[in-house]
Order: structure tokens, then sequence, then C-alpha cells
């Protein structure tokens, strides 16, 4: 009996413990396995929603593109409104500049005809003074001297005028009659470039001339003293020779024509400033007065 129960003992041996770490070591890995699989399906659902949707009516899509036209058109609208203002508020402030130039300019052509015949004026008792038999050359000497002091060279204010040109904003005057007068205006005003020269060029002759028959240190006096009224009673000028007399009178009279046509020009401008310094706040700045 004894050795039979060794026997059974030999044919059934009890499990090792190695057996049984093995199995758990198996059961974990299946789990592990398990584990992950069940959330990749779940993952699956979730990431892989119902794609199946019932088909929009046509009213539907109408209404999401008449949507869509209403916002681009209300933007397009509203980007043109603040363009239209910020190009209004431009056009406004150009205008009020051209309108102070068009004053400023008024102002030259005024004083410019003025001081002109202030120089006629001088010109006259020049050569009445070297014409006359028993010369009075004291009046002769001061006119002479003051005559070539000064000028009245014209330069109109551009400047508002070539922005406009030169940025395109021309434009913003839609009416072409208004534009029309602006550019006459001026077109006109470049000609006083060519018509300042000439008179450059008269008054050089004079001083030219002038060096040929009066006395440098009398003129220098009166240089000295702006203010002087008069010069030594027995002034004389360097020269009777009547060829060079006449030669000072010819340069005068020619100063004397050119003063004439300047006064000229400086009126038609004026008229052309007038009218359009009229239209331009009749038509810009009349409302918001």
């Amino acid at each position: 009996m004894a050795d039979n129960t060794d026997e059974e003992h030999s044919e059934n041996p009890t499990n090792t413990p190695s057996e049984n770490t093995s199995d758990e070591i198996l059961s974990i890995k299946e789990m592990e396995t398990t584990e992950p699989n069940q959330e990749t399906e779940n993952m699956e659902v979730h990431h892989h929603p119902d794609l199946h949707h019932k088909p929009k009516k046509w009213k539907e899509y109408f209404l999401e593109f008449l949507m869509i036209f209403l916002a681009v058109t209300m933007g397009f609208f509203a980007e043109s409104l603040r363009e239209n203002i910020n190009n209004k508020e431009r056009l406004h402030n150009y205008i009020e500049s051209l309108v102070s130039d068009l004053k400023s300019d008024l102002e030259m052509y005024k004083s410019s005809i003025a001081f002109n015949n202030i120089h006629k004026e001088m010109i006259d008792s020049i050569i009445i003074g070297l014409n006359a038999p028993k010369k009075d050359l004291r009046t002769v000497y001061l006119m002479a001297r003051q005559l070539t002091m000064g000028s009245s060279v014209l330069s109109p204010t551009t400047k508002t005028f070539e922005q406009m040109k030169s940025s395109g904003d021309m434009r913003l005057i839609r009416k072409q009659f208004i534009a029309d007068s602006i550019g006459i205006y001026y077109q006109w005003t470049k000609k006083f470039d060519y018509w300042s020269d000439l008179q450059k060029q008269r008054i050089g002759d004079v001083i030219a001339v002038n060096e040929k028959v009066f006395n440098a240190s009398i003129f220098f006096q009166i240089v000295q003293h702006p203010n002087i009224k008069s010069v030594p009673e027995n002034t004389d000028i360097i020269t009777h020779d009547q060829e060079l007399l006449n030669s000072v009178i010819m340069k005068h009279q020619y100063y004397y024509g050119l003063l004439i046509l300047m006064n000229q020009r400086c009126e038609a401008a004026m008229l052309q400033n007038k009218q359009l310094l009229k239209l331009l706040q009749k038509e810009y700045l009349t409302e918001r007065e």
C-alpha cells in the first residue's frame, strides 16, 4: 500500500510554484491585450459619428446663400460709405486750402499793382528830370536809385493745386466745369514765370546803364540812408553825353512799358481769381457755413 501511494504521488505530482506564476502572467497579458482593444473600439465609436444626415431642403440652402450675400453686400456698402465720407472730408480740406491760396494770390496782385504804379511815377520823374534844360538832379538821383532797390516779381501759390495733381485727388472734384476752371487759372499763373523773368531782365538793363551816367558815391549814400529825402543841392551826373542820356531814358521807358504789361496781367489774373474763388465758395463751403 505504501508503494502504491508513492506511485500515485509520482504519477500526479502537485503543481509547482513556477507553473502557477506562469498562468498568472498569461492571464495578465490577456487582460492587457483585451483592454487596449476595448479602448480602440470605444475610440472608433467616438471618432466615426454617423454621417448619414437627411438632405436639406432647397429653402435652407437659399436662406444660407441669402444671409452670406447680404453680409457681403452690407460690408461692401459700409466700406463704400466710409470711403465716400473720407473723400468728402479730404476734398473739403483741399477746397479750404485752395481758397486760402487764392486769397493770398489776390492780395499779391493788389500789392504788385500798387508797387508798379509807384515805380511808374519814379520813371516819369527820372525821364522828365533828364530831359529838362535845367535839370533838378536831386530828385532824379533819389528816384533812379530807389527804382532798383525792389521789385514786384510775382509768384502765385500753387502748392495745393500741385499736391492735388500729383496725388490724383483732382478726381475728387466731380463737376468737370469746376475742375476746368481750376486748371485754367493755374495754367494762366504759369505765365508769370516768363513775365517775372522779363521784369528781372528789364531791371538789370536799367542797373547796367545807370553806371554810365550816375555818380556811384551818391547812389551809395542813398542806400545807406533809405529814408533820405534829398541829396546835395549841387549833385550832378558824371556825363552829359546825349547818346548816353538817351540810352538811360530808353532802358527806363522799356521798364515802364513792362510795368504797364504786368499790371494788365495782374488785373486779368485777379478777375479769374475772383471768379474761381466765388465758384469754390458757392459749391463747397456755403453749405457748411
